[in-house]
């Protein structure tokens, strides 16, 4: 979406030309469809660099997961090492 030109308003359907091949070769179907969404007007190419950009971006927030998760585990040991009173203390606070 590099140009204004490709771009529409809102709620407005793009309409774009699909060609599609038929069995005999070398004849070509064209007919209109109508399209709608935020990724109509990307190129392949450039959904492609998306799909791997959003899947590098869930890769690392995946591994941040784990690491958070090992991080309270290891906290919570070290509670119950030093000082198990306080997890027990939780349980008698909790409002009913």
């Amino acid at each position: 979406m590099s140009s204004v030109e490709n771009q529409h308003p809102i709620g407005t359907p793009a309409v774009k030309e699909i060609k599609v091949r038929d069995s005999t070769p070398g004849k070509i179907q064209v007919r209109d469809s109508v399209e709608s969404g935020p990724y109509t007007q990307l190129t392949q190419e450039e959904l492609i660099t998306l799909v791997v950009k959003q899947q590098t971006d869930l890769s690392k927030k995946d591994a941040k997961i784990v690491e958070l998760e090992e991080y309270i585990d290891n906290l919570l040991v070290r509670v119950i090492e030093e000082k198990p009173a306080i997890l027990q203390s939780l349980n008698f606070t909790k409002p009913v």
